[in-house]
C-alpha cells in the first residue's frame, strides 16, 4: 500500500479533530473498520488536559476509551499495561491469540480476557501500536476489524501502522505543546535517517554511503537518542515532523 498521502495528512493536522479524521481515513484504507487512540501526558502544559482520546466504535466498547483517564481503569487495561512495558506493536484476535506472547503471565491473562471481551462487541482481530515520546506517560492506537481472525492476514500492515502512529504521536505532541528541545543532528545522522525513512535497510544504507553497517546503526541510535524516541521508525517520523528531513 502507498500511504504517503496519509502520512502527510497526519503530520499536517492542525487540530485533534483533524488528527482523528486522518487516523480514520488511514484505518479505512488498510481495511480496518475501527480505531481508537488514547494518551496520558505525564506533565501537561499549563491549562492543558492530561488525558486525550478519540475512537470510532459505535457501541459501548468505545466508552472504555473515555474511562481511561481514571487511574484505576488505566491500571487494569491490557493496552495501557502493554504500552508501559515498552514492547512493540502486537496483533491479536478475539480467540485469545497474539502475534507474540505478552511478556508476563499476568499481562497475558489480562490481554486474553480483554480481547475475548472485544469479541462480544463484534470485533474479530486487531493491532495495538504503543507510542512513546518524552512527556508521555503512556499512549497507544488500536486498529480492529470484524472481517477476519487470521493474524497472518493483518500482520502485513504492522509496519505501515507503526510508522503512521509515530507520525501521529509527533503531531499530537505539537498540538499539545509537548515538544522538547532537540539536540542538532549531524549531517551523517540526517543522511542515514533520510535513507531509512524511504525503507532502506542498514546494510543498504551502508553500501550507499560507503560506511560499515555497524556505523550506520550507531548513527541511527544517536539520532533516536537526540530526538528522544525509541527505534529508527520513531526517529524517522520525529525528524520528518520537525522538518529535519523530507520524504
Amino acid at each position: 500500500m502507498q500511504y504517503g498521502d496519509h502520512i502527510q495528512r497526519v503530520l499536517a493536522a492542525g487540530s485533534m479533530e483533524a488528527l482523528r479524521r486522518s487516523t480514520s481515513d488511514f484505518a479505512a484504507a488498510l481495511g480496518f473498520e475501527h480505531h481508537g487512540f488514547a494518551a496520558r501526558l505525564s506533565r501537561p502544559a499549563t491549562g492543558r488536559a492530561g488525558y486525550h482520546s478519540f475512537e470510532n466504535y459505535r457501541n459501548e466498547w468505545g466508552d472504555r476509551y473515555a474511562t481511561l483517564h481514571r487511574p484505576e481503569m488505566a491500571r487494569g487495561d491490557a493496552r495501557v499495561l502493554h504500552a508501559r512495558t515498552g514492547m512493540p506493536a502486537i496483533s491479536w484476535n478475539t480467540r485469545g491469540q497474539f502475534g507474540y506472547l505478552p511478556p508476563t503471565p499476568a499481562l497475558l491473562r489480562r490481554a486474553r480476557r480483554q480481547t475475548r471481551a472485544a469479541g462480544d462487541f463484534g470485533m474479530s482481530a486487531g493491532i495495538t501500536v504503543p507510542s512513546w515520546s518524552r512527556g508521555i506517560d503512556w499512549a497507544f492506537v488500536t486498529f480492529s476489524t470484524d472481517a477476519t481472525h487470521d493474524l497472518a492476514a493483518i500482520d502485513r500492515d504492522i509496519g505501515a501502522m507503526v510508522y503512521f502512529v509515530n507520525c501521529l504521536q509527533a503531531t499530537f505532541d505539537r498540538l499539545q505543546d509537548n515538544r522538547q528541545s532537540v539536540r542538532p543532528l549531524s549531517v551523517r545522522e540526517r543522511e542515514v535517517l533520510c535513507w531509512s525513512a524511504v525503507g532502506k535497510t542498514s546494510w543498504e544504507i551502508s553500501v550507499i554511503l560507503q560506511l560499515s553497517e555497524r556505523t550506520v546503526n550507531f548513527h541511527l541510535q544517536q539520532a533516536a537518542r537526540k530526538l528522544q524516541v525509541k527505534g529508527r521508525r520513531a526517529a524517522c517520523a520525529r525528524a520528518v515532523a520537525l522538518g529535519l528531513i523530507a520524504l
